[in-house]
């Protein structure tokens, strides 16, 4: 181009004042779909030299344009980059509107509804956009480009415009599900788009059919939304209970719909029962939403307690069986659910916090042998009703509670209890296998219980449940079981060098390079080692910026995105399993949905001790 032009698009007007040596329509012809736009000469003398398609793309290769840059008003808005792998172009970075509308215009077509579905960065965006984007503002972006019109556009161009919104809004609710129902914005936006999609069916179909496709499409949105809303009713007013003596999270009453035997999701709006305690160990039991703020219980078990201190000078503090203390923030959420293993929650003034002690329920005694039934209970039969327990803790983590978890509950105000009960499954069973071997007395049981977990493990392998049997192994591998050398001397070599194997497997070295090369030649579904899905999530969040140079840092979305399609594709089938010979069903599924345990490495080291002294 010689001279100058200026570029109107008819959304937003003049975008771009364009000069000598620079180009326009790159976009469109990169993706091969026409984009409208308003070309107006600004210079006499300005000549325009016109590149076809195909030399163009020859120009692309021969030169830089590896990276295509969408600018407006002279600053970058869109940054795009050719994946030699995928042949395509990639977004790299760009402004949030931008990014949506390149999505809308380049990557959804207005006749193929099946062309969006295995998009990355459609599948990026759906997955990421709460971090850049709220809910609020996508919607009204969508809103107005379904309603973009104007008096230059013909009747073709409107209508594609309204088949791209309700594309990107199905793929939305395929992709995202039951959060999109729960949001109250994007609930009312979904009735809203409904009720204008079939009144343009009516208005602008006629004998063309047109918008009839997205009018079935939101119909089926809209069954979706009204079969949700029914399983919600159903599941209304939950009460779950936190109990004082380290059990796991459960459901305090049974499910009006007993035909359902699945674990419910927990809400944020369902009740949880819990114990605060005071410094002197008395104590006061609440009953609060789940997603209560650490002032609400504070103020609730101030009412309750009748401490003479002001509510202002008080804090609600965790206190962990080894006697760590966490002092909560007054704004975080959902603290019952957050607490670690065996921990119990505290009322204290700011300044008593040194003087707070454990209560006598989360001191085990050392010597004590806990009562198990593990001896008499087959291997396999606990490594399948384990498998099924932990599925549903796993089935119930949605992918957004790993963003919540990883940016921070309180920026979204949303909570992650499915995920945190998840998380503490993972301590349960690690410390249940030192618990059960630290606690038996005779060496011949304490070798067959060593045993037996191996053979527990291998069982959790064959099923696919890597996150039990991580946790198994890390349990056996933990220093108060190792150090029993005469116990793993009267081990059986084929138990011994099982367990030599299952080491290498579990080896975080090459950032747990054999692990990840295992289960990525494996099908679904499976139930992956959760920990290091919550490391990957965390450290893409701390090695790169969300933002660069002002815009979205779209590079980063696409990574963390990787992490939660794991998520997806683990539970991309239903599990089903073989149920071994059974006589004592009911016990087993009681045994492993609670497993008890000490979880104080002190403790733990000591009973150890006791069983096989230091040699001098």
């Amino acid at each position: 181009m010689q001279g100058a032009v200026s570029v109107e698009t008819y959304s937003k007007g003049v975008v771009e004042s364009l000069y000598e040596g620079e180009d326009f329509g790159g976009l469109a012809l990169i993706h091969n779909v026409p984009r409208s736009a308003t070309i107006t000469v600004k210079e006499d003398n300005t000549h325009l030299l016109r590149v076809d398609k195909d030399s163009y793309n020859k120009i692309v290769r021969d030169i830089e344009a590896n990276t295509v840059r969408l600018k407006e008003l002279g600053s970058d808005v869109l940054v795009l980059e050719k994946s030699p792998r995928l042949h395509k172009y990639m977004i790299i970075a760009g402004t949030p509107q931008k990014i949506l509308e390149h999505l809308l215009e380049h990557r959804l077509s207005s006749t193929n509804v099946a062309s969006s579905r295995n998009d990355p960065c459609l599948d990026d965006f759906l997955l990421t956009h709460i971090v850049f984007m709220p809910t609020r503002t996508l919607v009204s972006e969508l809103n107005k480009y379904y309603h973009m019109e104007n008096p230059a556009q013909d009747r073709e161009y409107t209508i594609n415009c309204k088949r791209k919104v309700v594309q990107f809004v199905y793929r939305w609710v395929v992709t995202i599900r039951h959060p999109v129902f729960d949001d109250v914005i994007s609930m009312s936006f979904l009735e809203e788009l409904a009720s204008d999609v079939e009144a343009d069916c009516q208005l602008l179909g006629g004998k063309s059919q047109a918008l009839q496709e997205e009018a079935s499409l939101m119909h089926h949105i809209m069954s979706r939304l009204r079969r949700y809303q029914d399983e919600r009713l159903e599941t209304s007013g939950l009460k779950w209970k936190l109990p004082p003596g380290g059990q796991p999270i459960c459901l305090f009453s049974a499910i009006s719909n007993p035909s359902k035997n699945n674990r419910p999701i927990i809400r944020p709006n369902d009740d949880i029962i819990f114990r605060v305690y005071c410094a002197d160990h008395t104590f006061c039991t609440l009953r609060l939403p789940v997603n209560a703020t650490a002032e609400t219980i504070k103020v609730g078990a101030y009412e309750k307690c009748s401490l003479r201190h002001p509510v202002q000078d008080l804090r609600i503090v965790e206190v962990k069986s080894n006697g760590e203390r966490v002092p909560f923030r007054d704004s975080e959420h959902s603290i019952p659910t957050t607490v670690a293993l065996n921990s119990c929650i505290f009322l204290t003034p700011k300044d008593h916090m040194d003087a707070l002690t454990c209560v006598p329920e989360q001191e085990k005694s050392e010597g004590a042998e806990i009562s198990s039934d593990f001896d008499s209970l087959s291997t396999k039969e606990l490594a399948y009703h384990m498998t099924l327990f932990d599925w549903e803790l796993f089935w119930n983590v949605h992918e957004y509670e790993l963003i919540y978890l990883t940016f921070g509950r309180h920026r979204f105000q949303q909570i992650t209890a499915n995920l945190d009960i998840f998380l503490r499954r993972f301590n349960e069973i690690q410390y249940w296998v030192i618990t059960e071997i630290c606690t038996s007395q005779n060496i011949s049981k304490r070798t067959n219980i060593l045993k037996k977990m191996i053979k527990l493990a291998t069982y959790c392998k064959e099923y696919h449940n890597f996150n039990a049997f991580f946790a198994i192994l890390m349990g056996l591998s933990d220093v108060a079981v190792s150090r029993l050398s005469t116990t793993w001397d009267k081990l059986p070599s084929k138990s011994r060098k099982q367990f030599t194997e299952y080491e290498t497997l579990i080896d975080p070295s090459r950032n747990h390079r054999a692990y990840r090369i295992t289960v990525g030649k494996l099908p679904s579904p499976m139930i992956p080692f959760m920990p290091l899905l919550i490391k990957d999530m965390k450290f893409t969040h701390d090695g790169n910026k969300t933002h660069v140079d002002g815009l979205v840092n779209f590079e980063k979305m696409h990574m963390l995105a990787q992490t939660m399609r794991t998520l997806r594709y683990c539970r991309a089938r239903h599990l089903v399993l073989e149920p071994p010979v059974s006589k004592n069903e009911a016990d087993v599924k009681s045994y492993v949905s609670c497993l008890r345990c000490v979880n104080n490495e002190r403790t733990l080291m000591s009973m150890s001790q006791k069983l096989e002294p230091r040699r001098t």
